[in-house]
């Protein structure tokens, strides 16, 4: 027989509010919290466990009687509601985000529940269970082992927290599995008639319910963030391949001018002073390609970031020769050198005038493969995730011009890796090109 104190069968609805509150701090660590976010939790819940308490002793009817299943699901509604007001009243969010989290911290309880009904099948934890000591001994025990395994499950998906989960797709979701814990779980509840059997069967039916919609949950963010991150990988690329057309218009217009002034100069020879014709060469010099990697529009590129460099007094070596490029499309090679070189210059310009500023570039081709290589240096420890390098400097795009580089990489069957080495950051790109 199942043991509950009076205090405890009154206080029942507020200890499920306590119940799922806790079972919400397990995975509402990343929420931005409002101006006294303490004080505001602890008067809210303060007004909520006192709610929940009056509405348990007043209205709750034990029995499965019609009468007493809408209990049972008005006073678990009300539960879902004044958590959902907690969160709102805390937390600085959206009405959709605290709908997604309130739905969490109910199920987390939920299986909480569903655990403890499990451990009290056994005689000895029923035993325990028979004094108002022993009910909370258990409670701390089911609950804590669940939130404790919940914490550290969900902890990759909470720590990557992004803006996809306030998504009015969630927080419909929420509404659901509101609907389906409490519109089904509640029907049976103080059912005299359950055996042993129908009571562990629903315990772990309800249980596997439970972890799927969570699951549900955040494979709906999930697949929201990835949809996120593939529009964002478009316009990334849409915004290369009008830059790529650009910077090739601009080498055609560049490689004509440049050679129209040189014959220009040379045909003043002799009517001019040799100190003008010499300073007019010096002038036109900077337009002449400092790099000479074969490709017309990566060699633009290559000037247009070595004259960056001179301004922020980083020295950029580069060390193509005349390596083959030609199994790798333009727009692909000018990604690649694009984010390498972006991302380099980004993170020497960052460091203090006193180290010292270099990057370093080469490639060569050995057969069908194609290595690219580059290094400058680094002043703090790098943050890897997947093996690439995290960025806090790239808001809007979130790294993506190193996930662009490495799906180019696997374009050509090849691969893409980076590491810090001592105060060196390390960038190696593989591509292989296709047999004739």
């Amino acid at each position: 027989m199942t043991y509950m104190p009076l205090w405890y069968r009154l206080a029942r609805s507020g200890l499920t509010l306590l119940q799922s509150v806790l079972g919400l701090m397990m995975v509402s660590y990343t929420l931005k919290m409002r101006k006294g976010f303490t004080l505001r939790l602890v008067l809210s819940f303060s007004a909520g466990f006192m709610l929940e308490c009056f509405l348990g002793s007043r209205f709750y009817i034990p029995g499965s009687t019609p009468q007493a299943l809408l209990s049972h699901a008005l006073i678990a509604t009300s539960v879902y509601l004044c958590l959902i007001g907690i969160i709102w009243f805390s937390y600085d969010e959206t009405l959709w985000t605290v709908l997604f989290y309130a739905s969490i911290g109910y199920m987390a309880q939920d299986i909480g529940g569903s655990v403890k009904t499990l451990f009290r099948q056994s005689s000895f934890i029923n035993s325990v269970a028979q004094t108002p000591v022993g009910i909370v001994a258990v409670d701390i025990l089911c609950y804590g082992l669940i939130y404790v395994l919940m914490y550290h499950l969900l902890r990759p998906y909470v720590k990557s927290r992004e803006e996809s989960e306030n998504n009015q797709t969630k927080a419909l979701l929420s509404v659901f599995v509101l609907l389906l814990c409490i519109g089904m779980a509640r029907m049976t509840q103080d059912n005299p008639d359950r055996n042993q059997m129908a009571v562990v069967a629903e315990a772990v039916l309800q249980i596997i319910i439970d972890v799927l919609v969570i699951a549900l949950q955040f494979g709906v963010m999930e697949h929201a963030k990835l949809s996120s991150h593939m529009e964002t990988m478009r316009e990334l690329v849409h915004q290369q391949r009008v830059q790529y057309e650009a910077s090739k218009e601009s080498a055609q217009l560049i490689n004509e001018k440049y050679h129209d002034l040189k014959h220009l100069i040379k045909s003043f020879s002799g009517t001019v002073p040799q100190e003008q014709l010499d300073r007019l060469k010096q002038s036109i010099a900077a337009y002449e390609r400092p790099a000479n990697s074969g490709n017309e529009v990566l060699d633009v590129l290559l000037a247009e970031k070595i004259g960056i460099c001179q301004q922020r007094n980083i020295v950029l070596t580069c060390n193509l020769g005349m390596t083959d490029f030609s199994f790798v499309e333009e727009l692909d090679l000018y990604s690649l050198f694009q984010n390498a070189l972006t991302n380099a210059i980004n993170a020497v310009s960052a460091l203090p005038e006193d180290m010292e500023r270099f990057i370093t570039l080469s490639a060569q081709r050995d057969g069908n493969m194609l290595t690219i290589h580059m290094e400058n240096p680094c002043r703090e420890d790098i943050e890897f995730e997947d093996g690439l390098p995290k960025t806090q400097d790239d808001p809007d795009w979130h790294g993506f011009g190193m996930k662009s580089m490495n799906r180019i990489a696997e374009k050509y069957n090849g691969m893409l890796t980076v590491e810090q080495r001592g105060r060196l950051f390390l960038l190696d790109i593989l591509l292989i090109a296709p047999e004739d």
